[in-house]
């Protein structure tokens, strides 16, 4: 059988969080159920402001009552900060841990059981954690790693959204695992519960396509001359962005094109969410 390539995704970083107060502290700070979270899973989460935006955004996996958060690695220090302001005198340590972050998009077997599979999609394939000295970095695996995401229609922050900006309905968290509504209290809850229940979330991630390359990240997506969203990561002609779903609809019931620059556009929604344009 031959070995499948691993990448290392080298602007990730990882940040074991542990001690015995460690799991009760997530409890209350993150979007994550810890009492669901089982050892070999990986999620997807985020710490909110307390007006209910992402603050920060992590993968998230366990080992007893060791907490392995997987990071950007721009995020290290400020993921640091807020955290060691938290725990105040709680039994919890913070440490930066020198595994690497690497994901292959299949294994064989025996490699599985060292490995996560990434609950937000099959498409995403397994994260490794390690050494990881024979992983391979290459512009081919960055480039592959892009199109799934954006295949998937999974977000990565600072490229499809800015961080304090957007909601987690925003991104589609409600539906990727990674947002929690039966838990209890934790930061910024209120906030995002209020708008699960009373269902008025209509920003959402959807992918946006068209027939020639797609202009920049942050380029506004218009329809009839006025803003609908922008887009997020680019790849060719493909790309993800997050759109105002009742603005879209009235535009396409209108006959109205959407665009980006003097592109013309065309809206995927994703497969896993029952958000619709039939508003």
């Amino acid at each position: 059988m031959s070995e499948q390539p691993i990448f290392h995704l080298s602007d990730r970083v990882v940040v074991h969080l542990s001690g015995a107060d460690a799991e009760s502290l997530l409890q209350r700070l993150i979007t994550i159920d810890m009492d669901d979270l089982q050892e070999g899973e990986l999620r997807h989460g985020a710490l909110l402001t307390p007006q209910g935006k992402i603050a920060l955004d992590f993968l998230l996996s366990r080992k007893g009552q060791l907490f392995r958060f997987d990071l950007d690695r721009e995020l290290l220090a400020a993921f640091t900060k807020k955290m060691t302001l938290y725990r105040m005198r709680s039994d919890v340590t913070i440490a930066e841990s020198d595994e690497r972050v690497g994901v292959a998009f299949s294994l064989p077997a025996d490699q599985q059981a060292v490995a996560m599979r990434d609950i937000r999609s099959d498409l995403l394939g397994w994260r490794l954690y390690g050494k990881g000295e024979a992983w391979q970095v290459s512009s081919e695996g960055e480039q592959d790693y892009l199109a799934r995401h954006l295949d998937a229609i999974i977000p990565q922050a600072g490229l499809d959204f800015a961080l304090e900006d957007a909601f987690p309905h925003d991104i589609n968290m409600d539906f990727l695992g990674g947002l929690d509504f039966a838990k209890g209290c934790y930061v910024g809850q209120e906030v995002v519960s209020r708008m699960h229940h009373r269902g008025t979330a209509r920003k959402r991630l959807v992918r946006i396509e068209a027939d020639t390359t797609l202009p920049e990240s942050g380029t506004s997506i218009m329809a009839g001359g006025k803003p609908v969203g922008a887009i997020g990561a680019v790849l060719d002609k493909r790309a993800l962005a997050i759109v105002r779903l009742d603005r879209v609809a009235d535009a396409l019931k209108e006959g109205l094109s959407l665009t980006a620059g003097d592109t013309p556009l065309r809206v995927i929604l994703p497969d896993y969410a029952d958000f619709t344009l039939d508003l």
